[in-house]
Order: structure tokens, then C-alpha cells, then sequence
């Protein structure tokens, strides 16, 4: 029993892959890169989400500053790129 939950948890972590980078074709979209890049490798979003800065925390002020998500869905997969003032900030892709 113990072997199964272990390996159903590692199955679960790995179930979205965020990274920093991503191949598109033969070209890489990588942390950093301008709205404009994603757009060109990846085209139009199907769908975006705005997130408005937001201040959180007990004792100690946190800024979230604000973002934007740009998720895909290509060939089974959900993509999903995170821009913040513009430059993609994290990258993660779902099976």
C-alpha cells in the first residue's frame, strides 16, 4: 500500500512540469522573453487571465506584482505562460 500512494504522489508531481523554458518547433521560448516573442512563436492565446497586483501577508507586506497568463492548448497538452510587465516570468505544461 505504501509503494502505490508513494509512486501515485511522484505521478502527481509530475503531472505539471513548470519550467523556464520551452521548444517550440526548433526554436526556444525561455523566462525573459517579450509578449511579442510568445506571440510569434506561439500565435494568439485561447485563452488570457489578468491578475491585479495584490498586497498579502500577516506582519510583513507581500506584493504580487500584476500578470497576465497566456494559456495554449496544443496537441492534447495545456500550455501556459505567465507575463509580468510584459517578459514571460514561468512557464508550465500540462498533459
Amino acid at each position: 500500500m505504501r509503494t502505490i500512494l508513494t509512486g501515485s504522489l511522484c505521478l502527481l508531481a509530475f503531472a505539471a512540469a513548470a519550467s523556464d523554458t520551452l521548444r517550440v518547433g526548433s526554436r526556444l521560448l525561455v523566462a525573459g522573453d517579450s509578449a511579442a516573442q510568445v506571440r510569434e512563436l506561439l500565435g494568439r492565446p485561447d485563452r488570457v487571465t489578468h491578475h491585479r497586483a495584490r498586497r498579502r501577508g500577516r506582519g510583513v507586506a507581500v506584493l504580487t506584482p500584476a500578470s497576465e497568463s497566456w494559456v495554449y492548448r496544443r496537441d492534447g497538452s495545456e500550455i501556459t505562460v505567465t507575463l509580468v510587465d510584459g517578459e514571460v516570468t514561468e512557464i508550465v505544461q500540462r498533459p
